[in-house]
């Protein structure tokens, strides 16, 4: 366990000891007096710990007694955790009295048998506990309960997201100047920031990342953390993780190369390469040379501790990062310290402070968990105490603040001593998704309740958010954090060797390691690594570097029941992605375990029935099991199950009768309803799981007569926790009139912050819906029948919509003179053919004209033209879809990106022909509310906008309606994809696109050259055509766009010549069979060709074809065995698809991959 933990071990053996089951049990089976005597003795030896574990620090003796201790504690523990498993298999058992084992359970021979053996067990440990008491030589003070900290912290979480950088702005200018000079010649150039850890490093590099300056002139920002692992090839991963967004496929160096070159070649960026120790110069060159093709005046920022590693990797002199001044310290320290950062009344307490922080040497970290931990002190005593007592006595040296900071471990209370140790078995600059990391202190029975009523996922929320503000864990994105590097060492410092990281430090694991991580990916190992077999009483089995799209461990049957036989006690149990197709049998023997993660396992298909023994199971991860057909039958013997996660199992066919008797369930991915009835456990097993949280999804639901009353029994609507609720129903079953009925009984809690119905074929929705006041999202697909419209103006937050497949339905949302339109951010709608407009009168006339302002009275209006027209005033992502017929929508003047596919025009239009916006006025709150968005996150409202002037990107495809003139009026255009489109591409202004980078023309079957107005769009990098059978050439003055990087061409069969374009190092060609030649193109770096085979064999032939640097496709050098080249091959030319989702938003993409 951690260091100073073992008070809070103690008062877990105390609680296990004083359930009442236990006690009953202890009667029945005649241990109750042994038991009671165990209590006492914890007691005694409870009370002295407090004051033993300040002291081993300074005495040797009492160090090892407390060694003694903590071996006995957790025997004691593990003896008592068989005996509480044996209480719940009773209750299990005698659910049904009938049950032939519950006979042989509970006979007079088999009870008496067990009690007698586990008396002498209790008594041995009793005897073994009561020996090393007596056998404590020194004075030790009672302490029996452990300070209390105060609540502030759960009054001040906000400042942790908000906090301000304080003493960096003269730093930060520096490095902005330095990182912007003009008079810098090389391409890419590299500048280290040096300084000790806990300087704030990371955080000045963040501070200049974020900057305004640095984000209008750089094309493309990287940040990757490095850390210890100076792997070029996992950086590169990094960089494309970062860059798209999702983590790459395994893919070969040569692949992941082009891929990089795909995002930085030809782009002014800058790339962070944050805590970098890798002092081998050879290494440093390799992974330079891959970043070299960046335009002129990239930059690559560097931080780390050592001026070495910052010799070998500068190009511009290092910035020499110092500690902040004794005001800049103070102004920190108050920011944690005290109560809203207000300076003390008390001008002792005041002194006090300034004395510590000018011991923390003006090192920010040091400051912040100094600061953080005095925050929960309050008198000038406690103060004082401090300052005396434990902060004068830190032999800090000046570049070491581990002194300090342990110093604030050591006031941490016992219970988050614990949790924070546990994080020694994750890597450094592990990502850490605090939900997941509750759940494994769960495992560990770190968490404790204090209150009956208590729900441990809430105490385990307080526990993280006040190790959050005591600067313990750092805030990264979402629901994503990270603990600093220095951090790390001091968790593996107090973890001591209880924890152990196999390919770090495995060497030290013996029989008292408790807790195990594997630091590398297990591969394909099939063997159990012998050294592990040491720790015979092993609680955790981590895999948190277990990577995707790696080699899979091979484990038989004898190696699983090996590892099972050996590693008895587990706790933790993690098999994510390993590989395994079928779970051993023999996993039902680990009685001890809380938590199994089988995630990531697609071929897995049944689990074992043995499974179902594992009573203290709380959380069962099963996400992507894909080829999982079936739960166990007996699923509802897992009484403690509180988390199912199986959400992506898309093959499960039903949910197990009975499973309404796992009442402790508090997240459940989704329930699937068979399709037999004669099968599976029906809707009224979700009726007493009240507890459920987060996002809960019903498939299969039937659009049948009588179906009200069993969906009804589901109960949804005293689920007040569950934020996310999606309704799928079979597709194909027809019966409207049913289903208006019975979707009325499937009423959620008005909690709902999202919702999905899937496949509802009513012609109404549900009366139901417009209590929903608080949705955020709302996703409505396959409404087949559906005519009715929306009440939106009952939704005051709702961001995104998504309206897709609705073939009968005319109009969105019905006109008012009483609402505003929602704040949507992300729209979409997709096939809806008969769609006319967005606003139905209410008077059932169909709208005339949405120019008139009168149709629609206070609607969210933007002043234009001195009239006023209907406005998303925060709209940025837009898709439409196979809907011809929408001609009338809501303006949508502050996009960023918009798709039209098979659409009309017109709403693009009308919004461009809105003229000025005008942002001067702010008496008209809708006003106001309509032009905050306008300057894109900026908090100056300039004197007028211009609609579209945000748009970044813009697909369009088999478009009615256009005049060919809107691209005048969409100069900050970026990206542009024309793709099946009606009008004359000859006649599009491309001369306004001055800032347009990608282009993509697809299925022109007229496109018989390039327009000759495209030669203005001289910021051109990537230029992709596909599927233009009358292109034969493409013209020579696109020699003159020298930005022109990359460029793929497919399926174009009369394409005969290609110019000489000096600038590309990346050429793609596909199933151009009238290509026979190229010209010399000697800046490229990667060429991929395939199905042309004169090109082909014409390229063989070529020099300069031989020495370009990665070949694709069909040039690709033979190997016996590429698995890469044919997937090497689609990074160069991409998955063209005619489908809506190629050109969908990200927010959008999701919404589809969920499905």
């Amino acid at each position: 366990m951690a260091e100073g933990a073992l008070f809070n071990v103690a008062e877990g053996i105390i609680g296990q000891l004083g359930k009442l089951a236990l006690k009953e049990l202890g009667l029945l089976w005649g241990v109750k007096e042994e038991l009671q005597k165990l209590v006492d003795t914890v007691s005694t030896i409870k009370a002295v710990i407090l004051d033993a574990e300040e002291q081993q620090a300074q005495n040797h003796t009492i160090k090892n007694w407390l060694g003694r201790l903590k071996d006995a504690f957790f025997e004691a523990d593990d003896l008592l955790d068989d005996f509480s498993t044996e209480v719940l298999r009773q209750e299990v058992m005698t659910r049904n009295k009938k049950a032939k084992e519950v006979r042989i359970f509970f006979s007079k021979s088999n009870q008496l048998a067990y009690g007698l053996k586990m008396g002498h067990k209790i008594k041995a440990i009793r005897e073994r506990l009561e020996a090393i008491a007596a056998d404590r030589k020194f004075h030790l003070e009672e302490r029996p309960r452990e300070t209390q900290v105060s609540n502030r912290v759960r009054e001040t979480h906000h400042f942790v997201r908000a906090e301000d950088v304080i003493g960096r702005e003269v730093d930060k200018k520096v490095i902005i100047d330095r990182l912007m000079d003009p008079k810098i010649e090389e391409n890419v150039s590299v500048l280290p920031i040096v300084g000790i850890g806990g300087l704030g490093k990371t955080t000045l590099a963040q501070f200049v990342f974020n900057a305004e300056e640095i984000k209008n002139h750089f094309e493309k920002k990287l940040w990757v953390c490095v850390s210890d692992d100076f792997d070029v090839k996992v950086i590169v991963e990094k960089i494309l993780e970062y860059a798209k967004g999702k983590k790459p496929e395994k893919l070969e160096m040569s692949t992941l190369i082009n891929l990089l070159h795909k995002e930085i070649d030809g782009k002014r960026y800058i790339l962070v390469l944050d805590d970098v120790w890798n002092d081998d110069a050879e290494k440093w060159d390799r992974l330079k040379g891959s970043l070299l093709g960046g335009a002129r005046g990239s930059k690559i920022l560097v931080t780390t501790r050592e001026e070495k590693v910052a010799k070998i990797s500068k190009t511009i002199e290092p910035h020499f990062l110092r500690g902040l001044n004794e005001e800049e310290s103070w102004s920190l320290f108050k920011q944690k310290a005290f109560e809203k950062g207000q300076e003390p009344k008390n001008l002792r307490i005041k002194e006090i402070g300034m004395e510590i922080v000018r011991k923390c040497k003006g090192i920010p970290l040091a400051i912040k968990t100094i600061g953080s931990l005095l925050c929960f002190k309050n008198s000038e005593y406690e103060w004082m105490s401090f300052m005396n007592r434990d902060f004068s006595k830190l032999d800090q040296k000046e570049n070491d603040i581990l002194p300090t900071l342990k110093l604030s471990y050591d006031h941490l209370p016992s219970h988050l001593k614990q949790c924070f140790a546990f994080c020694s078995l994750f890597p450094k600059d592990y990502q850490i998704e605090k939900e997941i990391m509750i759940k494994l202190w769960m495992a560990q029975g770190f968490i404790k309740q204090s209150g009956q009523n208590q729900c441990l996922e809430d105490v385990g929320h307080e526990y993280f958010m006040e190790l959050l503000w005591r600067s313990f864990f750092q805030k990264d994105t979402g629901s994503i954090f990270k603990i600093h590097d220095l951090m790390h060492d001091l968790a593996i410092s107090v973890a001591g060797l209880e924890s152990i990281t196999f390919g770090i430090n495995e060497e030290k694991m013996d029989e008292k390691t408790h807790h195990m991580s594997f630091g590398l990916n297990l591969g394909l190992s099939t063997q159990i690594p012998i050294l592990l077999l040491k720790a015979n009483r092993m609680r955790t089995f981590l895999l948190p570097c277990q990577k995707q799209y790696s080699s899979q461990i091979v484990w038989n049957q004898l190696t699983c029941d090996a590892f099972v036989s050996n590693f008895k006690f587990l706790r933790l149990l993690d098999l994510h992605q390993t590989g395994i197709k079928n779970v051993p049998y023999s996993i039902g023997k680990l009685k001890h375990l809380r938590y199994l993660d089988l995630s990531y396992n697609e071929d897995i298909k049944m689990l074992p029935s043995s499974i179902t023994m594992l009573q203290n199971l709380e959380t069962l991860n099963l996400f992507y099991c894909r080829g999982l057909i079936e739960l166990p039958k007996n699923i509802s013997k897992l009484v403690n199950l509180r988390h199912l996660n199986i959400d992506w199992c898309s093959s499960l066919t039903h949910m197990p009768r009975g499973f309404g008797q796992l009442t402790n369930l508090r997240s459940l991915a989704q329930y699937v309803l068979s399709t037999n009835s004669r099968r599976g456990g029906e809707l009224k097993e979700l009726h007493g799981l009240n507890q459920l949280r987060d996002n809960l999804r019903i498939k299969n639901l039937r659009q049948k007569k009588g179906a009200e009353l069993e969906y009804k029994a589901a109960n949804l609507k005293e689920k007040q926790y569950l934020r996310d609720l999606a309704l799928e129903w079979i597709k194909g079953e027809v019966d409207v009139g049913s289903n208006e009925v019975s979707v009325e009984a499937l009423e959620p809690h008005q909690n709902l912050r999202s919702l999905e119905l899937n496949g509802y074929t009513g012609v109404k929705y549900p009366s139901w819906l417009s209590l929903l006041k608080n949705l955020v999202r709302l996703m409505l697909d396959s409404m087949k029948n559906s005519q009715d419209v929306l009440p939106l103006h009952q939704f005051p937050s709702l961001k995104t919509l998504w309206l897709f497949d609705a073939p009968s339905l005319d109009y969105v949302s019905l006109a008012s003179e009483s609402f505003k339109l929602p704040p949507l951010e992300f729209l979409t709608i997709g096939s809806c053919p008969n769609l006319k407009g967005w606003w139905k009168r209410r008077n059932d006339s169909l709208e005339e004209d949405e120019d008139d302002a009168d149709n629609y009275g206070e609607i969210s209006t933007i002043t234009a033209k001195n009239h006023s027209q209907p406005s998303f005033s925060h709209l940025s992502h837009l898709n439409i879809s196979d809907c011809p017929t929408l001609s009338s929508m809501p303006l949508f003047p502050y996009l960023e990106e918009l798709n039209l596919q098979n659409s009309n025009l017109r709403p693009l239009e009308r919004t461009i022909s809105m003229g000025m916006i005008s942002t001067a006025s702010q008496e008209n709150p809708t006003l106001a509310e309509s032009t905050s968005y306008a300057p894109s996150s900026s908090s100056t409202l300039a004197a007028s906008f211009t609609p579209l002037s945000n748009l970044k990107s813009l697909g369009i495809g088999m478009i009615e309606g256009s005049d060919n003139h809107f691209l005048q009026h969409l100069t900050a255009l970026e990206e542009l994809s024309l793709y099946n489109y009606n009008g004359d591409e000859t006649e599009l202004e491309w001369q306004w696109l001055r800032k347009l980078q990608y282009l993509k023309l697809s299925d022109h079957p007229k496109l018989a050259s390039l327009p000759v107005a495209l030669q203005q769009a001289t910021s051109l990098r990537s230029l992709e055509i596909s599927n233009c059978p009358s292109l034969t050439t493409l013209p020579e003055w696109i020699r003159e766009i020298i930005s022109l990087q990359l460029l793929r061409i497919s399926d174009c069969p009369n394409l005969i010549s290609l110019p000489a374009l000096t600038s590309l190092n990346t050429l793609g060609i596909r199933s151009c069979p009238n290509l026979i030649s190229l010209p010399a193109l000697t800046s490229l770096k990667t060429l991929g060709i395939r199905s042309c085979p004169i090109l082909v064999e014409s390229c063989k032939n070529q020099d300069w074809v031989a020495r370009i640097e990665n070949l694709e496709g069909d040039l690709a050098p033979l190997k016996e065995e590429d698995p890469e080249r044919s997937r090497g091959f689609t990074t160069i030319f991409g998955r063209y698809s005619g489908s809506t989702s190629q050109y969908l938003s990200d927010e959008d993409h999701h919404l589809v991959i969920r499905r």
